[in-house]
């Protein structure tokens, strides 16, 4: 099977992760979710040590080199304040791609073609202040493509594949959106699976940091009683008010 065609950039964070898995004995994706949870917990303060990690001490500069590589890789990617880039999305179709998983049927959606989705969407005005959504996020690019234009939003990504709510979680906080990404079924409101707050004190401190999400703040959050698997109906903008303790109603960024 042919693999994935990786753009060269992101040669040098493929082959570390690559050889790292190699050298341990790990499947490369197991490797790779294993670094996006490193990212994840380095930027969660207070968080308890993360459960069954697998790796030494020494093992763990593995993952400090590959942080620091995705790093440099932002910064000459993130020329200026309209410019947005998503690695994890490429690393993940060629990485998966080698054990014949063929990302589980999954094809991200091309950057220029996000770029579009978003252009094509507008108004021409800003849009702020609003709840965005995106109900099958994948690795966040389509609200990545709608952030960069349009800051000031509370982003809401949502997606079924644990994998890719990591990789997304990632990409909103090193690009400075605010928001959360839900692991879950968007179809069935009421079986929340993981969830996290990304950058919620980002306009208060100007820290980038990533909170774990309790099942009790994702109910609260959308008005869900108590009991699970509650079907829940959208309020679509602009449609009826909404209560002044309720978040205002999510608009879900145009889809193909």
């Amino acid at each position: 099977m042919a693999g994935y065609d990786i753009p060269r950039e992101i040669c040098p964070l493929e082959k570390r992760i690559s050889d790292f898995s190699v050298s341990c004995g790990y499947d490369p994706m197991t490797v790779f979710n294993d670094f996006l949870t490193f990212v994840i917990h380095g930027f969660s303060p207070g968080a308890p040590p993360l459960k069954n990690w697998k790796y030494k001490r020494r093992q763990n500069i593995a993952f400090m080199e590959m942080t620091a590589e995705w790093v440099r890789l932002m910064q000459d990617r993130l020329k200026d304040d309209e410019s947005w880039y998503d690695p994890f999305g490429d690393l993940y179709m060629s990485l998966s791609s080698r054990t014949g998983q063929r990302m589980q049927g999954q094809f991200f959606t091309p950057a220029p073609i996000c770029d579009l989705m978003v252009a094509c969407t507008g108004t021409g005005e800003k849009v702020q202040g609003k709840r965005m959504n995106d109900p099958t996020c994948g690795s966040g690019r389509l609200l990545l493509a709608f952030h960069v234009r349009h800051l000031g939003n509370y982003l809401v990504e949502e997606d079924l594949n644990h994998t890719c709510c990591l990789m997304t979680v990632c990409n909103m906080l090193i690009h400075g959106c605010v928001g959360e990404v839900i692991c879950h079924d968007s179809l069935n409101p009421g079986n929340f699976v993981d969830g996290w707050k990304v950058n919620p004190m980002l306009a208060w401190t100007g820290i980038p940091m990533i909170k774990r999400m309790s099942m009790e703040e994702y109910r609260a959050g959308r008005n869900l009683p108590a009991s699970p698997y509650i079907i829940r109906k959208t309020i679509p903008a602009g449609g009826r008010k909404h209560k002044t303790d309720s978040p205002p109603p999510l608009q879900t960024v145009f889809k193909m």
